[in-house]
Formats: structure tokens, C-alpha cells, sequence
């Protein structure tokens, strides 16, 4: 169903405000409200009026947190902020030093109520940043909202005042009762604020509802998406999904979409999720299924890592980089479950789920880096390696969400191996979900996770923990892929010819420039580097078929590289070598075992064809 603005019952409401205020009447809580306005939206500036009430101390430091939950780099929000201020409740200035990066004091001489004035510069049209034109505003509330030092559990209210015609405001925030105006909203505590995205605009909103629960998509930009089908296919996800768990552990939940001209991303919230997907990237089908797959990944997260989540993620401090060897298993696990939600939901076929195991082998065992860099370790660094990469980063790095993604495969193939197809990786999830997330109501270990992977399994899951996990060995993807009736093979790379020299190349003007130098190739050991420009092969000048010429040569032949390094000319004699790249594939036997048969069909949601 479309609608253009969200609303709500009645009698829920009073409920929620009730407990709301409650709360905030509670001596030991300061009475907190954020108003946020945009009077100029073209200037690309929010205006954030904090109030603070009942604090009644010397001082305050207000605080802005300096990363966003989901996305593990010190964004540094604190660099936006301008006009910071404060006075008291008749408007008389209070004495503000800045005392670190992102940390304003305030002397606030027991007053009882004080009023915070920031400006927002957002501009930077990410799902991890704020943004603000004269179309559409959409906000990150980490990079948005300060917060009182000590009191990150106190209740707050949200006011919006948008520019004149901007009528329709999605989040997953509750809307408290206001009698004189119209967009209030209120959270627990600041965790839940920020945890709250905003798209603020003119933008349509459609409903569906899945087993009584409603689920909003608040879609911004336009795109050659069919609506009708774009709802139900979410709706399939949905339902999928949530059937892992045997439940939806939200009142209602949101989808905020941005359709631009580039870009593709997303990221995760408790009650919501944000979506950038490309507006024309709707079509052809593949294009429409890489949406489905960004959908299914964010949704998932609902449980795998807003829920089930490593200890360290969450409660939250904010001022810090929260560090985990568990990425792997909040991203990786999640980045398995992406086309398997939909080969379960019947919205890919098998064969494309298992092109996709293809592709992501392909990728990993591309990178020089997965035998240089565990994946706790990538996880662990994601805050100095995955997020800042460099021209050296596939030789000493490998990414959390693809191999994460293959042990992920391992386990789930591993587990239904050894339990006759009883039990696989759903099963991981929904013991860690109602042992940790709703028993104790906590994240958990790695060693934790171990313990619930090998009590499902029945026994000691050594060699995937301690050689793949811990370690950088070689995965033995065909052992594990066996266990389904599945083979992996190889072919050599389309488009690589017949010689190797292990460089990637940039334009740059009509130049090409080294982009890349692979660890021990030909380039690497005869000295050729990055930013080199590439001018000439044994003299003749390099065009855009350099590759052809390359190809017509015969490994351990020499050839002499002439390259332009820091305004100088270099000659470089170097022997090529052999190609080097795989591509994977994985097909199914065709004899499985009643075995293979049963893990496979327990594991696609499918009869193992009948014809091949």
C-alpha cells in the first residue's frame, strides 16, 4: 500500500508517552529534548537546539560522538559542527571551552534548565552521514546529536520543524504525544536516537504488514523500480528472514531509500535500515536481484548483529573505535545469508546461488592478502585497514564480509554433514539469539560462539576455527562443498592472456598509471611501482591494447618497460611470467550420495533436480 506520510494508533501512543515521561520524571534523569530545523535546506545546514533540564551541576561537557554503529571508522562528526553556544533559559550567554576534538563544557552553575545551539553542515550523501539540499534531508543521528557526558540512558524527545511543503518524516523513532505540534518524537536513550535514521522530504512511503507487524518503505529519488513487485519482494525477504527465528523483535520496522544516480550501500539499524541503491539499477534482472541481495543483508542484521552481536557492540562508547575479532561473524555470516534468504524465498534459483559460491572464491583467492591476514585480524582492523585502503591492500589484507561469508558456507555445510541434515548454521543463530540477546541480554565471546558452533555440531569444529578463522591457511572449499554433492573447479580467467606481469592500471588524462603491483609477481620483482607511468614495451609507446601486445609474448620472455617515475624516464627489463588467475565454479555431481542429496535439500529449501 502508498501513502505519503506515516501515522499511527492512538492509544499506542498514549501508552508510550506515558512510559516516556515516567522516565524522565525519575530525580536521577535530566529532562533532555533535540529540536532540529533547516530553514535554508539549499545551504546544506541543520540547526540542533538541545534543551537540558534538572541537571543542576557546576558544569556539563556535551559530547559528540566521533563514529556510527555499523560502520567501523572514526568519521571525526565533530568537523560539521559550527556556532556552538549556550545560554539559559532567558537567553543570557553560559562560558563554553572546548576541551577536547569533540567535547564542549559548559558552565552551567546549577541552573535548571539550559539550552545547547549547534549548526550541522551536512553535505556528504552516504548512509553513514548526514545530508541536506533543497530536496530531501536525511539524517544520521550519530553525526547529528551530541549528548550529556554521563547520561547516555536518559530518556529524550526529538522535535522536527521542516521547511514549508516537507510533509512526510520516516523513521523508526516513536512519536510522542505534543499538543501544539506535529512532528515529536521521543527514545529511551540516546543509543536509540542515533540509532534512529531520518529522511526528512516529499517522499512516498509504502506499507505492508507481515504476521500483524507493519513495515514501512520510505523511498527517496526516482528509479525504474515497479513498486508493486519491488513491496512484495521485500515482503518475501521479510517473512524469510524472520521465519529463521520464529519472530520479529520490533514494533514496526522501516526502510529508508535513496535512489541516486551512483552508489550502492547500506547500513543496518535496530528497528530500521538505510538503502542507497543506483535509481536505474533496477533493470536488467540480475541488476534488480543485487538490490533483493542488499536488502536481504540489511534486514538479516536485525538479528545477526543488532541482536545477536559480539560483546563489544554495544552498549556503545562513542567516542572511540569498539574493537571485536568477531566481524566476520556479524558481516561475513550476514553476507552468507544474503542469496540464501533468497534462493529460500524462491526469488534466485539454485544455480545462481551457487554461481554466487563461485564468485566469492574467485575473489578471495585473488587477494594475496587472505594468506597474510586472518579474518579476526581483518575484523579487529577494520577501523585502520578495511575502511582506509591503499594501493598495497589486496597483498596484505583480506575483507571480513567474503571469507567471513565462505566460513560461514563451511560451518553451515560442516554442521548438516555431521548431524544428518537435523541441524546447520539457523540453528548457531537461534542458540546464540536466545541464550545471549534474550536471556542474558548481552553480546557474546568468541569463545562463545565456538562453544554454541561445536555444541550444535556435535564435536570439535578445530580445523575451521583454528586454520581459517585464526589462522590463514587455504580453505579446503571442496571438502565442505562435498558434503551437499557439490564439486568446485576451475578455469582460467577470462581476459588475462597468455603471459603475466601483475600490475592494474588507471587513466589518468590519457595516461596509464600503475594502480596496483601484485605481491611476488613479475612487476613486483623487477621493480616496477605504483604511479609509475606506463610510456613504452621495448620502445613502442603504450595505447590503450598495451594488454594485447603483452599477450602475444611467451612466458619468461623479457621485455623492457619504459615508465615515467617522478618526472624521470626509466627503462625496466622484466621477464614475464605465467598466468596466474582462476576463475571458480561450483556445480553439482551428478550421483550424489542419499547423503549429499539430504544436506543439499535441507540446505537450498529444494528437491535436488531430476535432470541435469
Amino acid at each position: 500500500m502508498y501513502r505519503s506520510i506515516v501515522l499511527f494508533p492512538f492509544l499506542f501512543l498514549v501508552g508510550l508517552m506515558s512510559e516516556t515521561t515516567h522516565a524522565q520524571r525519575n530525580s536521577a534523569f535530566p529532562v533532555i529534548q533535540y529540536r532540529l530545523s533547516m530553514e535554508q535546506p539549499q545551504k546544506h545546514y541543520f540547526t540542533v537546539v538541545m534543551t537540558v533540564k534538572d541537571l543542576k551541576k557546576p558544569f556539563m561537557d556535551v559530547v559528540m560522538p566521533v563514529w556510527t554503529p555499523g560502520s567501523y571508522l572514526v568519521r571525526e562528526f565533530s568537523r560539521n559542527v559550527q556556532e556552538f553556544s549556550a545560554t539559559d533559559a532567558a537567553g543570557q550567554a553560559l562560558s563554553v571551552e572546548k576541551t577536547a576534538k569533540n567535547v564542549w563544557r559548559v558552565a552551567t552553575r546549577n541552573l535548571s534548565s539550559v539550552v545547547i545551539r549547534y549548526r550541522v553542515y551536512a553535505y556528504e550523501i552516504s548512509v553513514r552521514t548526514s545530508f541536506l539540499d533543497d530536496m530531501h534531508g536525511y539524517v544520521n543521528g550519530a553525526g547529528m546529536f551530541m549528548y550529556v557526558d554521563g547520561y547516555l540512558r536518559t530518556p529524550v524527545t526529538l522535535v522536527i520543524n521542516p521547511p514549508t511543503g516537507w510533509g512526510s518524516i520516516s523513521t523508526a523513532l516513536e512519536p510522542a504525544i505534543s499538543t501544539d505540534e506535529t512532528f515529536v518524537f521521543s527514545a529511551p536513550d540516546f543509543d536509540v536516537l542515533v540509532d534512529s535514521p531520518i529522511e526528512i522530504g516529499t517522499h512516498p512511503v509504502y506499507d505492508f504488514s507481515v504476521r500483524g507487524v507493519p513495515h514501512q518503505v520510505a523511498l527517496y529519488g526516482v528509479g525504474n523500480y515497479e513498486a508493486d513487485r519491488l513491496i512484495a519482494d521485500m515482503k518475501r525477504i521479510v517473512e524469510t528472514a524472520s521465519g529463521i527465528f520464529g519472530d520479529m523483535p520490533y514494533p514496526r520496522y522501516v526502510f529508508l531509500v535513496q535512489l541516486l544516480q551512483t552508489g550502492s550501500g547500506g547500513l543496518e539499524h535496530t528497528n530500521s535500515t538505510s538503502l542507497q541503491y543506483r535509481r536505474w539499477g533496477f533493470k536488467p534482472e540480475s541488476a534488480y536481484k543485487r538490490w533483493l541481495a542488499l536488502v536481504a543483508h540489511e534486514y538479516f542484521h536485525v538479528w545477526n548483529v543488532k541482536r545477536i552481536r559480539p560483546l563489544p557492540l554495544g552498549p556503545f562508547d562513542y567516542t572511540r573505535e569498539n574493537y571485536t575479532p568477531l566481524l566476520w561473524v556479524a558481516e561475513g555470516i550476514t553476507t552468507y545469508y544474503s542469496p540464501l534468504i533468497l534462493r529460500r524465498a524462491g526469488l534466485n534459483t539454485p544455480d545462481e546461488f551457487l554461481g554466487w559460491i563461485g564468485s566469492q572464491i574467485t575473489d578471495i583467492q585473488s587477494k594475496p592478502g587472505r594468506l597474510v591476514q586472518s579474518v579476526e585480524q581483518a575484523g579487529f582492523d577494520a577501523w585502520i585497514k578495511y575502511y582506509r585502503p591503499n594501493e598495497n591492500s589486496d597483498n596484505t589484507t583480506i575483507s571480513y564480509y567474503n571469507k567471513g561469508g565462505m566460513i560461514g558456507l563451511i560451518l553451515d555445510l560442516e554442521i548438516r554433514w555431521r548431524t544428518g541434515g537435523k541441524k546447520g548454521l539457523d540453528d548457531v543463530l537461534r542458540t546464540l539469539y536466545e541464550t545471549y540477546a534474550k536471556a542474558k541480554g548481552r553480546g557474546f565471546t568468541p569463545e562463545e560462539f565456538r562453544q554454541t558452533c561445536e555444541a550444535v555440531a556435535g564435536g570439535t569444529l578445530a580445523e575451521i576455527f583454528d586454520a581459517y578463522v585464526s589462522g590463514v591457511r587455504e580453505i579446503d572449499y571442496a571438502r565442505y562443498l562435498a558434503h551437499a554433492g557439490l564439486r568446485l573447479s576451475t578455469l582460467p580467467t577470462d581476459g588475462q592472456g597468455s603471459v603475466y606481469l601483475g600490475i592494474r592500471t588507471r587513466k589518468d588524462n590519457g595516461r596509464t598509471i600503475v594502480s596496483h603491483v601484485i605481491s611476488d609477481s613479475p612487476a613486483e620483482e623487477y621493480g616496477l611501482n605504483v604511479n609509475d607511468e606506463l610510456i613504452a614495451f621495448d620502445g613502442i609507446r603504450v595505447e590503450d591494447e598495451y594488454a594485447d601486445r603483452l599477450a602475444e609474448r611467451k612466458p619468461s620472455s623479457f621485455v623492457t618497460v619504459t615508465v615515467a617515475r617522478d618526472g624521470m624516464l626509466r627503462e625496466i627489463d622484466v621477464a614475464l611470467g605465467s598466468p596466474a588467475g582462476l576463475t571458480y565454479q561450483v556445480q553439482r555431481i551428478k550421483n550424489p550420495a542419499p547423503e549429499q542429496k539430504a544436506v543439499y535439500e535441507n540446505w537450498m529449501q529444494t528437491s535436488w533436480p531430476t535432470r541435469e
